[in-house]
């Protein structure tokens, strides 16, 4: 669920870096601390937030504590785009916001963007802001409960989570909710299988289907071959089940449409199965 700015509980929260360790072949693990963390949304799931990834120095419009998402937006288009940070998606990772901490699991892309190279390069001490939930604003409002969470399975009794490595610290969100007994089924698109570590602890019974990407291989591409395997095998078992079924997945956005075809070519009706963009394939500007 996304507000609307003037209605986001989202504030500008200030982060410094404590650790960054590179904890699998693709990923290296922010380990962030701070007063303003004590404020964040401990909710797990795939929570998304933003960060605001520095070019050298932050400008000082964006330095005021605490600004609310519309504000902080405001003064960001205001920039110039030489000074302006580069704004990144990434799921809330481990949250312990009493103790002022938050992890952030970054996918170093073959051709790191902004935020993977910030990610490379961080070192303790160095700067961070984030655009995240604050907790006492989402409990002044009951429907805001769920800003940012795009997992919604309702009544479902079988779930289907898929996604390429940029998914995987939103599928270890969402598998660490589920009840041991889940019927869910895990379809992973990997380059190298050490970076299933991520998931691995969190699959109870769970046996993914793990599509390798080999390289130069297009981004998506063997996820999309698992998907089209599983709904060709279980699609129309699951579009029987209704609203008792439900579906989630994430990988580079141009093959976002074509996995909700193979679903809904199966029979799923599309309320019952979310499928998202985590990342482009392309050069970006910001």
């Amino acid at each position: 669920m996304t507000l609307p700015q003037d209605r986001s509980p989202n504030l500008l929260l200030g982060a410094t870096v404590r650790s960054a360790e590179r904890v699998t072949p693709g990923f290296v693990r922010l380990a962030l601390h701070g007063a303003d963390l004590e404020r964040l949304v401990d909710r797990g799931l795939d929570q998304r937030m933003k960060l605001l990834v520095p070019r050298g120095a932050y400008p000082a419009e964006l330095l005021e504590p605490l600004l609310p998402e519309r504000e902080w937006r405001r003064r960001w288009r205001a920039l110039d785009p030489a000074a302006r940070p580069a704004l990144r998606s990434y799921t809330v990772g481990e949250a312990r916001p009493a103790l002022g901490e938050l992890d952030v699991d970054v996918f170093v892309h073959a051709e790191p963007g902004p935020a993977s190279a910030w990610a490379l390069a961080a070192r303790p001490g160095h700067p961070l802001l984030l655009s995240a939930p604050d907790a006492g604003l989402e409990r002044a409002a009951g429907d805001r409960v769920a800003h940012g969470v795009q997992w919604h399975p309702g009544a479902a009794e079988r779930m289907l989570l898929a996604g390429d490595e940029t998914a995987f610290p939103a599928i270890a969100g969402i598998l660490r909710t589920l009840p041991s007994e889940a019927a869910v089924e895990v379809v992973l698109q990997v380059a190298d299988r050490a970076d299933l570590a991520l998931v691995e602890p969190f699959l109870g019974g769970a046996v993914p289907d793990v599509r390798m990407r080999e390289p130069g291989t297009p981004g998506g591409l063997p996820l999309l071959d698992g998907v089209a395997a599983w709904a060709d095998a279980h699609g129309a078992a699951a579009a029987a089940l209704g609203d008792r079924f439900f579906a989630w997945s994430a990988t580079e956005t141009a093959r976002v449409a074509r996995i909700r075809s193979l679903l809904t070519a199966a029979g799923i009706r599309s309320d019952r199965a979310h499928a998202q963009g985590y990342w482009n394939d392309r050069p970006r500007s910001d």
